[in-house]
């Protein structure tokens, strides 16, 4: 059995609305996808949420869509 990559988490911690900067996204969109469930990780840092570039970077690769591979509508 292999153990599970681990992944450092070092450098900048964001809060919401610069992990919304980050990513391109509205702070208010990145907020409605964390309540859905769909948004990058987020630790807790008291009451606030916190991000790690490296987790924003994982999470807008699986958003990002191969042009290529897109049908036409």
């Amino acid at each position: 059995m292999t153990a599970p990559a681990v992944i450092e988490r070092t450098g900048p911690v964001l809060t919401t609305r610069r992990a919304a900067e980050y990513c391109g996204l509205a702070h208010q969109t990145l907020r409605n996808l964390l309540a859905l469930g769909e948004g990058p990780r987020a630790f807790k840092h008291g009451r606030l949420n916190a991000f790690y570039p490296v987790d924003l970077d994982a999470w807008l690769r699986t958003r990002l869509a191969d042009p290529a591979k897109a049908v036409a509508s």
